[in-house]
């Protein structure tokens, strides 16, 4: 007759059971909220890569060559040159690009952590916490005498229809929902910032996704600030086919979507050479490679 264990024994072999099973639901809601996190995010790639049709329209000539582009009878926007962002310091000048070009899937955790769904607050509303805390000396580069700062929260009523819009009475500066999009819209398409819409449905798979950004800002929180332009104007400076000297970024007027313009423009025709290249020797078969990609003036938004 075999001994039957002692309750100690039972009551730990219980308790790692337990503890079994508690790993194992962990596990299953783990991978549950991986799943719906890439069905999210495989979502959202294919409706960017049905290219969201732009919701203003403006000239892009005029905004390669740099002309300021009026948003209405109060609100001009300058084009910071290269030289400008050099200047001012390109760090500063990013931090309040930013407030202009973000939404709220880029400040989630923030507000999250405040209590504020951002799946049920709109880019407007982030833009009226964000923008009073630009001092006007900030934005300058952008908007000239325009002071952010003083602008206040008021109710607008337009046929019987309430809206909040930010008002300021002493510039007599008024900034509603669709005048913010415009000005965003065109903010975004000078810096080609286009932050994605990252929603989700149920409380499970938005905390997945907030401990996802919590993961990465205690990754990264302490990282140095790495320049976007130095690499871009160290290569530029050093290929053959740029036409701009230091000082001439230094002290010219190259605005920055001219000098973005050149970066891409200089890729496109690296490649179309090497593609060119590539076929005369028979290297390359060019049979699966789209016409287009030996032109290097193709249309560079479309690369």
């Amino acid at each position: 007759m075999t001994n039957s264990p002692d309750l100690k024994t039972q009551a730990i072999n219980q308790l790692k059971a337990k503890h079994e099973a508690e790993a194992k639901r962990a596990e299953q809601q783990q991978q549950q909220d991986k799943g719906a996190i890439d069905a999210i995010r495989a979502s959202q790639k294919r409706m960017q890569e049905k290219k969201e049709k732009p919701k203003f329209e403006f000239d892009k000539l005029q905004l390669y060559v740099g002309k300021p582009f009026k948003v209405n009878e109060k609100i001009i926007i300058k084009q910071p040159t290269v030289a400008d962002l050099i200047n001012l310091g390109e760090k500063d000048v990013y931090s309040v690009v930013h407030i202009f070009t973000s939404n709220t899937t880029s400040y989630r955790l923030i507000l999250w952590d405040m209590g504020v769904d951002w799946c049920k607050i709109s880019d407007f509303e982030l833009f009226q916490m964000l923008v009073p805390t630009l001092p006007q000396e900030s934005t300058e580069f952008l908007f000239g005498d325009i002071d952010f700062s003083k602008l206040r929260q008021y109710k607008k009523t337009v046929n019987e229809e309430e809206s909040i819009v930010l008002y300021d009475p002493e510039q007599d500066l008024e900034i509603d929902e669709k005048t913010y999009q415009k000005l965003a819209w065109y903010v975004r398409s000078m810096f080609n910032i286009f932050p994605k819409n990252e929603f989700a449905k149920g409380r499970a798979t938005k905390e997945a996704l907030i401990d996802e950004d919590r993961l990465n800002y205690e990754k990264h929180k302490n990282d140095v600030y790495q320049s976007t332009l130095l690499p871009l104007i160290s290569s530029c400076l050093n290929h053959p086919g740029f036409k701009y000297t230091k000082k001439e970024l230094m002290n010219g007027d190259v605005g920055i979507v001219e000098f973005m313009d050149s970066v891409q423009r200089l890729q496109i025709y690296e490649s179309s050479r090497a593609l060119l290249q590539g076929s005369y020797s028979g290297f390359v078969d060019t049979s699966k490679i789209d016409s287009k990609q030996f032109d290097f003036m193709r249309d560079v938004s479309n690369n």
